[in-house]
């Protein structure tokens, strides 16, 4: 094996040496300034943020109004495109302050469900990126006795559309339906929350979705006999049937009537990460858990910090994440804003926070994303009556002022060749494990007991953006690779 120190990209790697990769370092994130997507004189529902195949971000709300509507823009070129109008008369969406509508996107598609009052549950999709909408197809039609409301979709491992919503008829249960023709049909439902305990559900919760492969979960708030724990059930048919359920919160909260506070959860590796509120305590905090995804198992609980005072309530949290790479943001004080980040896990979550608040402004209403090292935060400024957007950007801080008296580790070349891969060198330390994520957060290379030096091979793997994780007996670090 032809020796690093003689490979002609030398120069290069003591570039990323001294600029971007000695150790000890700090990750941080450096918020840009909110950017105004709309000014609306009208009620604004809860915004959503997605990502397009490119990285574009795509925002979703909602308006009151005679009719309401549904809005979505782009975000391209610096500014947001002018909002276009999803829902074609007389399907008119009902609408709610915390949400009443979701969004997911499949390549160039984009789905968006939502109730049409006293009609059931609708779906409109677009197929050019959320430039235009078709009409709206039927997922649920109007429930004699009874109506169904608050519904999700995910994208499921065929790229077809899966949908779930509060069916409210002789009791109140969760139901799934799934797709096989990009959602201009739908399947018979299944009761999603049926492995849980009790035989029902928070009745004005909304739930979460995530797929992969033939899996399917549904996060939601279940209830049995007034306990409102929240809970994770599975299906592994493409949501056919959903035979598994795991209670994720150990909060034990016992309430007569419904919170209004449904959770969220993001996927990192083998991990569903899950974030809601409970108020167990006698005051509202929100909590991270973790649950295996294959074996189903729960994991760790903590909640997040909270303050003193009798504004300390926190509420509406979501959750993003890809491998080590976690965000969660939620509301405290009723008008601020707090983001918790980590590029280890959920371990170290609450050490590091941003606060977003404006004196005599109310902020609410929070959405994250996040890829490509940044995060993507979505939020109301009900004071002004705006949707705002921030872009927070992943970035390694040096700790020290001589980068040669630290641990140096070298990666070269970045970008790499496809057929060649990149070499990974420690000029002190060992290297003790090498790991190689795809945006997915899925592990696609490891070596351990890697030496002092190591090729990682990108021969199989398609171009794009990886991230690469490093460890040695000093410790972590993280950084992204780029192949092509």
């Amino acid at each position: 094996m032809k020796s690093c120190a003689t490979l002609p990209n030398i120069l290069l790697y003591l570039v990323f040496a001294l600029s971007y990769l000695s150790l000890p370092a700090q990750t941080t994130v450096q918020w840009a300034d909110s950017i105004v997507v709309v000014s609306s004189s009208l009620p604004v529902t809860a915004p959503r943020i997605a990502l397009l195949p490119d990285g574009t971000p795509l925002v979703t709300w909602g308006t009151s109004g005679n009719p309401s509507q549904i809005w979505c823009s782009r975000f391209e070129g610096g500014a947001f495109s002018t909002p276009v109008g999803m829902i074609q008369s007389p399907a008119e969406p009902s609408l709610f302050g915390f949400g009443g509508y979701d969004v997911a996107v499949s390549d160039s598609q984009v789905f968006v469900v939502f109730e049409q009052l006293q009609q059931g549950i609708m779906l409109v999709r677009s197929y050019d990126g959320g430039l235009t909408f078709g009409p709206p197809t039927t997922v649920q039609g109007p429930i004699s006795g009874g109506y169904a409301t608050f519904s999700s979709v995910v994208v499921d491992g065929t790229g077809n559309p899966v949908v779930s919503y509060i069916h409210h008829k002789n009791g109140v249960t969760y139901h799934v339906r799934s797709s096989t023709d990009d959602g201009l049909s739908f399947n018979e439902p299944a009761t999603a929350n049926a492995p849980a305990p009790g035989g029902a559900v928070c009745e004005c919760c909304t739930s979460d979705l995530l797929a992969s492969g033939d899996s399917v979960w549904l996060l939601f708030r279940n209830n049995n006999q007034n306990l409102r724990d929240i809970w994770v059930s599975r299906s592994t048919d493409l949501a056919a049937t959903f035979d598994t359920a795991t209670d994720v919160d150990n909060t034990d909260w016992e309430l007569n009537f419904c919170p209004i506070a449904g959770p969220h959860m993001a996927r990192s590796g083998d991990s569903l990460i899950t974030v809601w509120m409970s108020a167990a305590s006698g005051t509202g905090r929100v909590y991270l858990s973790t649950l295996h995804a294959g074996t189903m198992q729960a994991g760790q609980q903590f909640g997040f910090p909270t303050p003193l005072g009798p504004q300390a309530a926190q509420s509406q949290a979501d959750v993003a994440a890809i491998g080590d790479t976690v965000g969660v943001v939620f509301l405290e004080k009723a008008k601020e804003l707090v983001f918790h980040f980590s590029t280890k896990g959920t371990a170290n979550l609450t050490d590091q926070s941003t606060r977003f608040a404006a004196p005599d402004h109310t902020l609410q209403l929070p959405s994250l994303a996040f890829r490509d090292r940044v995060f993507h935060l979505i939020y109301v400024d009900a004071s002004a009556e705006q949707v705002l957007y921030r872009q927070g950007r992943l970035t390694l801080i040096s700790s020290t002022d001589e980068p040669t008296a630290a641990l140096g580790i070298l990666v070269f070349p970045n970008p790499s060749v496809q057929a060649g891969g990149f070499w990974v060198k420690s000029e002190a330390e060992e290297l003790q494990e090498i790991s190689l994520f795809d945006v997915f957060g899925e592990k696609i290379f490891e070596k351990k007991a890697a030496g002092r030096e190591t090729l990682v091979p990108t021969g199989n793997f398609p171009t794009g953006i990886y991230f690469l994780k490093i460890k040695t007996a000093q410790g972590e670090l993280s950084r992204e690779i780029v192949v092509r």
